[in-house]
């Protein structure tokens, strides 16, 4: 056992020159390190109203018309400036002086016309999308308050339904961080470890000093051994590191010690399967594309399960659930076992 640790320590302090793994360390820091402003960017993409619960400044929309709307609007979170014709505005809108430009026809709320607001919005600008997020609320608000003037001509009361227990969805904002975020941080981890462990043994290959090795004091489980074990310890620290900065964000992060132990027998598993191809193939790149091609199975499988490892940690990082979780520990701790006993086997022809 002492040679075995022999070898975690000497293959430790290679891993600084594995520019595979720092690079990758590298960019998880910058994830980690900015993962509000990640989830802000990447939520506004698909759903804009993410972007409400931000502060942020108030869009300079210029107003054209006159009309009920106008009291929507200045009591809403744009900042207004109204202007007496539309070339006027225009002109400023296209000198970026103000965001965005709502003409407002000339259609009383209590009349039979359709009222048709014209809104002006920059292309491919956050600050269109940040325009559209504030101007929604007075939208509704004025169209809420159309609704209820016209619909006194329909002679009849709409009916009412009040349901208490309908369920809501979700905000971005947690789907991102929970559902996304925190797995994708703390299973990178394993993923590159899988990969670390199949560059160790096939370089050992390929160099033609695994037999040297052989012939060594130390034997050759000792070896795996401790090439598995650097591994594999890489990936709580790491873990924990990517959790710890995610916390900093001000992102509540709810037991962590359960998760870099999830995410530990993960790794077990992970390494076992990379060092099975790496000692079956002895070759880095046909070792690694078989590793991707597993890898990207396991990850599909993963999401088919309401159990599974990734479900687990967005349960787990957001309180959903506790240590009752470990009895799905169990299984996947179980699950190496066989994977054990193959590389044994394998090891031993």
């Amino acid at each position: 056992m002492s040679k075995t640790f022999v070898i975690t320590k000497k293959e430790m302090g290679s891993l600084r020159s594995e520019k595979t793994l720092v690079l990758a360390l590298i960019i998880q820091l910058m994830i980690a390190s900015l993962s509000s402003l990640l989830v802000m960017g990447l939520a506004s993409f698909f759903d804009p109203q993410a972007l409400d619960k931000y502060d942020l400044t108030r869009s300079k929309v210029g107003i054209i018309g006159e009309g009920d709307l106008n009291k929507f609007l200045e009591k809403s979170r744009i900042r207004p400036y109204h202007y007496t014709n539309l070339p006027l505005a225009l002109d400023d809108f296209n000198r970026r002086r103000i965001d965005a430009i709502v003409v407002i026809p000339e259609v009383e709320p209590s009349g039979n016309e359709i009222i048709e607001i014209i809104l002006y919005l920059p292309k491919s600008d956050i600050k269109g999308t940040i325009a559209t997020v504030q101007l929604k609320k007075p939208f509704e608000e004025f169209e809420g308050y159309v609704r209820d003037i016209r619909n006194k001509r329909t002679g009849f009361e709409p009916v009412k339904l009040y349901v208490d227990d309908i369920p809501r969805k979700t905000s971005t904002y947690f789907e991102f961080i929970y559902g996304v975020l925190i797995p994708l941080l703390v299973f990178t981890p394993v993923f590159i470890s899988g990969g670390l462990i199949i560059d160790m043994l096939t370089e050992e290959y390929e160099r033609k000093t695994m037999e040297l090795l052989r012939v060594s004091p130390v034997s050759f489980p000792e070896i795996l051994n401790g090439k598995m074990l650097t591994s594999i310890i890489i990936v709580p620290l790491q873990a924990f590191l990517w959790l710890a900065l995610v916390s900093l964000n001000r992102v509540a992060v709810y037991n962590i010690p359960l998760i870099l132990l999830l995410v530990s027998i993960i790794a077990v598993i992970v390494v076992l399967i990379g060092a099975i191809i790496a000692i079956s193939y002895k070759k880095r790149i046909i070792s690694q594309y078989i590793y991707s091609l597993i890898l990207i199975l396991l990850f599909l499988l993963g999401y088919l399960f309401a159990d599974s490892p990734f479900n687990l940690v967005t349960r787990l990082s957001s309180g959903a659930i506790g240590m009752e979780a470990v009895v799905y520990f169990g299984v996947y701790a179980t699950l190496a076992i066989p994977f054990y006993l193959f590389l044994n086997k394998i090891r031993a022809i």
